[in-house]
C-alpha cells in the first residue's frame, strides 16, 4: 500500500463527468485529509485497479466503496476505463475527485465490417489477486458429504486416474447435471478455546462430466480436470459457478470483527500475499464476502528486566485480506498485502 493519509469519501458520478466526493460519514468519523502527494490530474493507464488509484489518493483505500452514492441516470457509475482522466478539485474547500471521460468523437458508420479494439473497465482489485478466487475447496456436512457419488474406479480398470482418463461412478445422482468437483476430505477446524467444530474441509481435487448411463446408479464419466491423483473413494459434489466480477470493490466489515487465521492452504506454513487463507470468522459474526480484514502479528513476549516479569508486546498490523468465500463459522480471504509472511494464529480484524 502506498504510504498516503487516511480519509473517509463520497463517490458521485454524473453523465459528463464522474464525481467522487471524499467527506465524513457519522458511522466512521475521520479527520479529512488528502495526501500531500496526492496529483492534480491522474491518467488512467491499462493495467490500473480501482485499488491502485484509491491508494493514489487515500492512505486507506477500502474507505471508497462502502460510502459511494451514485448519480441515479449513470447504468454503470462504477466503470472507469484506461484513458479516463482523474482531477483534484475543491468545492467549498471540500475536496472532489472529478472523472473526465474526455472527448470521443462520433462517427458515422456505414454498412461494412469493422474490427477495433475492446474497451475493458479496469479491476477493481490487483489482477494478481483474482488467483485466490480459484480457490474451490468448501466447507460441508460430514454426513451429506459421505452419500455424495464416488469415483468407483477408472474405466481400465485402475484405482488411481488423473486428466484425460474415463472413469466409472456410482451413487445418487441429480437430474439434468453432467458436471461434478471431485472432492477429499481435509482439516477439521475447531475452535482454539472452546473445541466447537467450525467447520470441515473438502479439498477440490479437479472435476469431472458425465459421458454416459451405465443404468442404475453406474456413470461412466471423463475426468476434465485434476490437480492431484484421483482415487477410489474420492466424492462428487454439483459444481458451483461462482464467478468473480473484476468491478467487485472491497469494503469495510458492518460489525467490528476479532478472529484468527485458522488454516493455511496445500499444508503450508506460511502465507504469502495473494495466497488464501482461512479463518474462524463467518456468516454468524455478519463477516460478507468483500471484507476487508487487517492482519496482525502477535507481539512477542519479553521479560521486564526491573519487574523480572514476563510483558506481552503489542500486536504488529503486517497486512491486508479480503474475504471472498463465506460459510456459517468459517470464512476464505485472500491476502491483498503483506509485509512478512501470515502464519496460522496471526489475529485477523476490522481496520
Amino acid at each position: 500500500m502506498m504510504n498516503v493519509s487516511g480519509l473517509k469519501s463520497l463517490v458521485t458520478f454524473c453523465n459528463v463527468s464522474i464525481v467522487m466526493v471524499l467527506t465524513l460519514t457519522s458511522a466512521q468519523a475521520q479527520t479529512l485529509q488528502l495526501s500531500p502527494d496526492a496529483p492534480a490530474n491522474y491518467v488512467v493507464k491499462e493495467g490500473d485497479t480501482l485499488w491502485d488509484i484509491s491508494s493514489v489518493f487515500l492512505d486507506d483505500p477500502w474507505r471508497w466503496p462502502g460510502i459511494w452514492q451514485f448519480n441515479s441516470t449513470v447504468s454503470d457509475p462504477d466503470l472507469i476505463y484506461p484513458g479516463d482522466t482523474l482531477s483534484l478539485v475543491y468545492v467549498d474547500g471540500n475536496p472532489l475527485v472529478v472523472l473526465d471521460r474526455g472527448t470521443r468523437p462520433t462517427v458515422r458508420l456505414s454498412p461494412q465490417v469493422r474490427e477495433a479494439p475492446l474497451l475493458s473497465p479496469i479491476p477493481a482489485i490487483p489482477r494478481q489477486a483474482l488467483s485466490g478466487f480459484l480457490v474451490e475447496n468448501r466447507i460441508v456436512d460430514v454426513e451429506t458429504f459421505e452419500t455424495a457419488p464416488y469415483i468407483l474406479s477408472g474405466a481400465a480398470g485402475n484405482l488411481i486416474v488423473g486428466a484425460g482418463h474415463e472413469i466409472y461412478a456410482r451413487g445418487t445422482w441429480e437430474r439434468d447435471l453432467s458436471s461434478y468437483d471431485v472432492f477429499r476430505l481435509g482439516v477439521a477446524y475447531h475452535d482454539g478455546e472452546t473445541n466447537e467444530l467450525l467447520g470441515q474441509e473438502a479439498i477440490n481435487l479437479g472435476s469431472i462430466e458425465i459421458i454416459s448411463n451405465e443404468g442404475d446408479d453406474l456413470r461412466k464419466a471423463l475426468v476434465a480436470s485434476s490437480n492431484e491423483e484421483l482415487k477410489a473413494g474420492d466424492r462428487l459434489l454439483p459444481r458451483e459457478t461462482t464467478p468473480i466480477n473484476p468491478n467487485f470493490f472491497p469494503t469495510t466489515p458492518d460489525n467490528e470483527m476479532n478472529g484468527e487465521i485458522i488454516g493455511l492452504l496445500n499444508n503450508e506454513s506460511k502465507a504469502a500475499q495473494f495466497e488464501s487463507v482461512v479463518m474462524n470468522l463467518g456468516e454468524r459474526d455478519g463477516l460478507k464476502a468483500g471484507d476487508i480484514l487487517t492482519i496482525h502479528k502477535a507481539g512477542d513476549s519479553v521479560r521486564d528486566p526491573v519487574t523480572d516479569k514476563r510483558v506481552e508486546l503489542p500486536s504488529t498490523e503486517i497486512g491486508l485480506l479480503m474475504t471472498y468465500k463465506i460459510f456459517e463459522k468459517v470464512s476464505y480471504g485472500v491476502i491483498l498485502s503483506l509485509n512478512e509472511p501470515a502464519l496460522a494464529g496471526s489475529v485477523v480484524s476490522t481496520p
